[in-house]
């Protein structure tokens, strides 16, 4: 734990460095502590996790700073996966030290790495613009929530009062440090790693540099001591039912007891001792799993105060074994046993995911069983101990699903409950051969072949999206792929620049960026198409006109519509398709719309639904007129005399004569009958109606087929 106990010195250098202004004004500056509690935080630096480390570095950086120290505390990424707005003030400028320590120890790395929104918030809570202000960032990557940090501490920089940002790197590649660096220089700051041993020794010196001498003197004083336990290495902590012992390891005394706790802490001068954590809360039963579990850790104590963790050992007997390597989307075999009985989880995880994270899963005992009945059913062995019963202590074989991207992975074994990782292997994710083979440059909405090659997993695909698009696919044009075919897809309608992409369809997860993966991408450049519509431009309402058509090279799909000037979408009483318009004489026909006024006919480029070209037209109100007696008796036929252009569904409807035009989508011919060509005299008929016609007021109502337009209407009483 050397590289925890140096950064709690590099802590106190960072705040040492804010400090030196003390003896001039006579007040420490206010400082706010930034923590990165994002997922990668669960990532590992010697076989603990980063979030451990520096969950003990900052209590114990907490438990070192003078009394009039103000620190406050944000931490970023802890709470929502994905969230970019995660960000929260965990303890305000000045806040109790106890109430800080507890919120620290409850961080749990959920989410995104929004490093530069965190800043600024820690900038404003410390009035940075009109107080002298230190923040100190923790992080062990960079930005992921698309802000520039260095340009952000640039600003920060130049609106504050005196504002400064020293920052910590956990684990970071060059590049990361270089992205991190960049937040200190701007502002003033220092830039310090905790991965490796000769800059954090840099470190040390300089704080030997700025501390004054009376600190040396605090060397032989006693330092607060906090201990903690958790469930093995990187475990949940552990907080009630704990026994300590602490002993001098040099002398062999004791110098610290406490039974039935949880954390405890206490003071000791300088050396080095051994605690011991005996843990009687252990909730599982049973002759493999009974009895008290502990562990110990040996530390020493020096200048500063310690915060030590010590893992407790739960004595259960676990084996993992997996492949060391697999192709993208391929199927992991795993041999293991273990506790499957008290509840166990099998999965494949990214290297820095949390113990409840997973990219593909099973559960042991449901694996375990199902290996049992294939092994029975085939007459293979189960008992590999040779103690003549198939249980937790023999090995089972299952497999579970492999990542659907290239890297470093692990698989892993975890208990459910308490959640905590039991064994974990490496698991290699090598690069698929997948190649694209299509035309660079294709006419919009065309139908054209991909040849692909790779190894095809269940429901793979090929795309065609935009470049920029983030998801693997979203709503472009598609098409499912078959071993040893070529793909045919449709270009998009829109012209422009995309990409093919294939996509392997992986088993179903929830995972980002798993279950859809993209294996290679081809650009294409997709061209405009020309299409021109020659046609009256006048037509009666319900008519049908015929006009000439020359389409685009593929046009079986495409379809003619009368819309409203501009728009985008199609007139669903006024559409068609231009394979079901076409005539023998090699014109296309369509019926327009009743309502007058002005329209256009489009041209819609399918699949895709895109206007292509749009010539006006102007549609005139039929004329129709109407003559029925002046009143009649109840369920006496009479006759109606009528003109008009008889379109088809065109009708006369006896309705009452309350009853408004608007409300008329609902009367049919049973109300009435249909008007006919050639022909200007119709029956209405009391059997021929759904409801009988009662004394009162009515109307005989001439309404087109299309959209229900009265054209003319005349009254008629009936009665008794």
């Amino acid at each position: 734990m050397q590289t925890i106990r140096n950064t709690v010195t590099c802590f106190a250098f960072l705040l040492a460095t804010a400090s030196l202004t003390q003896a001039e004004t006579g007040a420490h500056k206010d400082a706010i502590l930034v923590l990165d509690a994002s997922g990668s935080m669960w990532g590992q630096i010697g076989g603990i996790n980063k979030i451990v480390i520096a969950k003990d570095v900052v209590e114990g950086l907490v438990r070192s700073l003078p009394e009039d120290q103000r620190l406050g505390m944000v931490a970023y990424g802890h709470r929502r996966e994905g969230d970019c707005n995660d960000i929260e003030t965990l303890a305000q400028v000045g806040a109790e030290r106890s109430a800080l320590i507890a919120k620290i120890r409850a961080l749990s790395p959920n989410g995104k790495t929004p490093l530069s929104k965190s800043v600024e918030h820690a900038a404003n809570e410390l009035n940075y613009r009109k107080n002298a202000a230190t923040v100190i960032l923790v992080s062990d990557g960079l930005e992921n929530c698309d802000v520039d940090p260095c340009a952000l501490a640039r600003t920060l920089e130049e609106n504050g009062l005196d504002f400064t940002v020293h920052v910590v790197g956990f684990d970071v590649t060059e590049e990361e440090r270089n992205g991190l660096q960049c937040i200190a220089t701007e502002t003033g700051g220092e830039f310090l790693t905790a991965d490796d041993a000769d800059e954090l020794t840099a470190a040390l010196t300089q704080v030997a540099a700025v501390v004054e001498p009376v600190a040396q003197a605090e060397q032989v004083q006693k330092q607060t001591v906090a201990l903690k336990a958790t469930i093995l290495t990187g475990g949940p902590d552990i907080q009630s039912r704990l026994n300590w012992e602490v002993t001098n390891t040099e002398t062999g005394e004791t110098v610290f007891e406490k039974i039935n706790t949880g954390y405890a802490e206490f003071d000791a001068v300088p050396g080095t001792y051994e605690a011991t954590a005996v843990w009687t809360g252990w909730p599982h039963q049973g002759d493999r799993y009974q009895g008290d579990k502990s562990g110990s850790r040996t530390f020493t104590i020096d200048t500063a105060p310690r915060v030590i963790t010590v893992a407790v050992d739960l004595e259960i007997p676990v084996t993992l074994e997996a492949q060391n390597a697999v192709a993208e989307g391929s199927p992991v075999d795993v041999r293991w046993s273990g506790p499957d009985d008290l509840g166990t989880i099998i999965s494949t995880n990214a290297l820095d995911d949390g113990p409840r994270t997973s990219i593909y899963f099973s559960t042991g005992q449901k694996a375990r069983d199902a290996y049992e009945k294939a092994s029975v059913k085939a007459g293979q062995k189960t008992d590999t101990n040779g103690d003549g019963t198939f249980n937790q202590d023999d090995i089972a074989i299952t497999q579970i699903g492999g990542p659907s991207q290239a890297g470093a992975y692990e698989v892993r074994y975890t208990l459910a409950s308490p959640r905590v990782i039991l064994a974990r292997v490496p698991l290699s994710v090598t690069e698929g051969d997948y190649s694209l083979s299509a035309p660079d440059v294709v006419a919009a909405g065309s139908t054209f072949e991909v040849d692909w090659s790779g190894p095809l997993t269940p429901g793979d695909a090929l795309f065609i999206e935009k470049p920029d698009l983030a998801s693997a696919y979203y709503q472009g044009p598609r098409t499912r792929l078959t071993e040893g075919e070529a793909a045919t897809i449709t270009a998009p309608p829109e012209p422009g620049r995309y990409e093919i992409r294939y996509v392997m369809f992986n088993g179903y997860t929830t995972y980002p960026g798993m279950q859809h993966a993209v294996q290679v991408r081809r650009p294409l450049t997709v061209t405009d198409v020309v299409a021109r519509i020659t046609a009256p431009d006048t037509a009666v309402g319900g008519s049908t006109i015929s006009m000439q058509v020359e389409p685009p090279g593929e046009w079986e799909d495409d379809a003619i519509s009368v819309v409203q000037p501009g728009a985008l979408k199609s007139n669903a009483k006024s559409r068609n398709s231009l394979i079901r318009m076409k005539q023998a004489d090699g014109r296309f026909y369509i019926r327009v719309p009743d309502l007058p006024g002005q329209y256009e006919i489009a041209y819609f480029l399918n699949p895709g639904s895109r206007v292509v070209t749009r010539e006006p037209l102007t549609i005139t109100r039929a004329s129709a007129s109407v003559d029925a007696p002046d009143s009649v008796k109840v369920g006496e036929a009479f006759d109606v005399t009528y003109s008009g252009p008889a379109f088809s569904g065109d009708r006369i409807i006896i309705a009452p004569a309350d009853t408004p035009d608007e409300k008329m989508w609902g009367w049919n011919a049973n109300y009435g009958f249909f008007v006919k060509q050639d022909e200007n005299v119709g029956t209405y008929r009391e059997n021929q109606s759904t409801r009988n016609l009662k004394p009162g007021n009515y109307e005989a109502r001439y309404v087109t087929g299309l959209q229900h337009i009265v054209l003319a209407r005349d009254s008629i009483i009936v009665t008794e």
